[in-house]
């Protein structure tokens, strides 16, 4: 008659992507036409993780999925 609670876990893992600007040079030279050179912004990428692992008993799990999003973190990026 002793009803023991059941393991959750609730994982995360999404890419997030920040495009920086371009960075542009104006040149101008007295024996040749002005130019422009542009170089790339860079690019960071990065794989953040979240995991929350219990019982069934320590999380009201519809209010954990409802607040949070279908995937708990859904949106969290950094």
């Amino acid at each position: 008659g002793v009803r023991c609670p059941e393991p959750f876990a609730l994982t995360s893992s999404e890419t997030c992507v920040i495009k920086y600007p371009d960075t542009i040079v104006d040149i101008v030279d007295p024996d040749s036409p002005p130019y422009s050179v542009i170089y790339p912004g860079p690019t960071l990428t990065t794989f953040p993780q979240q995991t929350i692992v219990g019982t069934t008993a320590l999380f009201d799990v519809g209010n954990l999925l409802g607040s949070r999003g279908s995937l708990g973190f859904r949106g969290m990026c950094g």
